[in-house]
């Protein structure tokens, strides 16, 4: 039989092809697989019963996919702080009820028909929500408008982002550094994640002016650039805040001084405005196609009025690889706007938090997920007062395992230990390394590891380990979860496995993910 003709991408075939391979029947352990399940058990009791772990709250189980089996828990019902490891839980909701195939249009109307290509009137921009719409896709945009015929603009770039409420942060977010990428605003017209970088090398000579340099430089972001380059020996102290300017765009205050010679530095910031940001680089990517504009134009936020005309649109990226973005490197930003986006599909626009929190919890009942004391504030983690178990998480795996229209996109959107994602750096020198894919979770004192391994049986694991102490880092946390991995991925029912651990060379990474 074709399965690939039937429908099949390359991907889901290879995932139907090792969910098969991997299963077995389901049932009660016979005594020698008692003995190998005992020796796993053991090791996984000697990795946690530390006594450095006393006083953190922790919550762990382990479940065989292919056999439909418990192997390992501990404290498995309670209820902690995930952090990010909820975005598993928000990309598994958005493909249930959208589908993987879903996707977002951007368009751009005239109200006026073009007159020697001359616009007399202003162009509309208008965003449906799009958390794809980066550098490359909005100069295909800007591309199609100007196969219209457009060369000049009398009038405004007027930007409409109605098809989202106007708040930018969630309530429950937590209240951290204001300026970085991560906390960046949610908007239903967005661009390039809303987020910008800013690069940084000294001058030709001791004295001069730092060189700053935006990327994109669509004239949003405005410099105000005190910096100087110092002698050789000097330290490198530049520091650089984002601030607002209004509705003209965003101010980058850099300051401190750069060794001569040093090569150059960047750092990333967040932006203000959305919509604004985004009709800055529609009119930048129209200029760089030769389309002039009144030097009295203006990038102004309001709703498109329903006489315009649409000349053009672009659609996003598929669902499944936006998931696949927001799970990989663990996008604040995008999960927040996939919250709002079921909120505006399911219970119509415009989109909010609130009404898309509600939909991912309605969505949890029908999953029949024991939700007992389950609790979702924020779709993105990005707060101390969401609370899942690790029996939540597993149950959680296992419905989309169980679910073939949901497994490929879920497993192909996962970090994979030691090669990409937030895990590139991680279980490198061990067997999970290429087995072991999972949703990280970090804050302050938080870590969560969530996801599924490959054991060297061949069975499929389902597994959850949070882990929540505000007295001890992430990265410390970390360890312990990594050798957990390792202990899953030896797993095997015909070979004994050794109660204590092989070394894991690791390469931590920090920050909130």
């Amino acid at each position: 039989m074709n399965l690939v003709m039937r429908g099949f991408t390359k991907r889901a075939f290879y995932i139907f092809l090792l969910v098969c391979c991997s299963s077995s029947a389901t049932g009660k352990a016979n005594a020698t697989d008692e003995l190998y399940i005992k020796a796993l058990q053991s090791r996984l009791n000697y990795i946690f019963k530390n006594d450095k772990l006393d006083k953190a709250s922790l919550g762990v189980r382990v479940f065989s996919l292919s056999r439909q089996e418990e192997l390992f828990s501990i404290n498995p019902k309670e209820l902690l702080v995930p952090a990010s490891a909820v975005k598993l839980l928000t990309a598994i909701v958005a493909l249930r009820k959208l589908g993987p195939d879903f996707t977002y249009d951007t368009n751009v109307y005239f109200e006026k028909s073009l007159k020697d290509g001359t616009l007399n009137g202003d162009l509309f921009l208008e965003g449906k929500g799009d958390p794809s719409l980066v550098s490359e896709r909005m100069f295909l945009l800007a591309s199609d408008v100007m196969r219209t015929g457009i060369k000049k603009v009398n009038g405004n770039i007027i930007v409409d982002d109605s098809a989202f409420d106007q708040e930018r942060y969630g309530e429950e977010r937590l209240k951290t550094s204001t300026d970085r990428p991560y906390n960046a605003p949610i908007g239903a017209l967005s661009f390039n994640y809303n987020t910008t970088t800013v690069y940084f090398r000294p001058g030709d000579k001791e004295g001069d002016p730092v060189k700053v340099f935006v990327e994109p430089d669509t004239g949003y972001i405005k410099i105000k650039n005190t910096a100087r380059t110092s002698g050789t020996k000097t330290k490198y102290q530049i520091e650089a805040r984002r601030r607002d300017a209004g509705d003209i765009g965003d101010v980058v205050e850099v300051k401190g001084n750069m060794p001569l010679g040093w090569s150059e530095q960047l750092q990333y910031f967040n932006v203000l405005s959305p919509a604004i940001y985004s009709g800055f680089a529609l009119k930048y990517f129209l200029e760089q196609k030769g389309v002039e504009f009144s030097d009295s134009s203006k990038i102004i936020r309001k709703t498109r009025p329903l006489s315009a005309v649409k000349v053009a649109s672009k659609g996003s990226l598929p669902l499944r690889e936006i998931v696949t973005l927001m799970n990989k490197f663990s996008n604040n930003f995008i999960a927040e706007v996939l919250i709002k986006t079921l909120g505006k599909e399911i219970k119509g626009a415009p989109g909010t938090a609130e009404k898309g929190l509600a939909v991912l919890n309605e969505e949890v009942l029908r999953m029949d997920i024991k939700s007992t004391g389950l609790k979702v504030v924020s779709g993105s983690g990005l707060t101390r007062k969401n609370k899942m178990s690790a029996n939540q998480f597993v149950d959680l795996i296992n419905m989309a395992y169980l679910d073939f229209e949901v497994l490929p996109e879920i497993l192909s959107s996962l970090p994979i230990a030691g090669r990409d994602g937030t895990l590139k750096n991680r279980m490198k020198g061990s067997k999970a390394f290429g087995r072991l894919r999972a949703k990280t979770g970090s804050l302050d004192g938080v870590a969560a590891l969530v996801g599924v391994v490959q054991s060297q049986g061949g069975e499929l694991l389902a597994f959850a380990v949070m882990m929540n102490d505000l007295k001890k880092s992430t990265r410390d946390l970390m360890k312990w979860q990594n050798y957990f991995g390792q202990a899953l991925a030896e797993f095997n029912r015909k070979a004994p496995m050794s109660v204590e651990p092989g070394a894991i060379k690791d390469s931590l990474e920090k920050g909130a993910r």
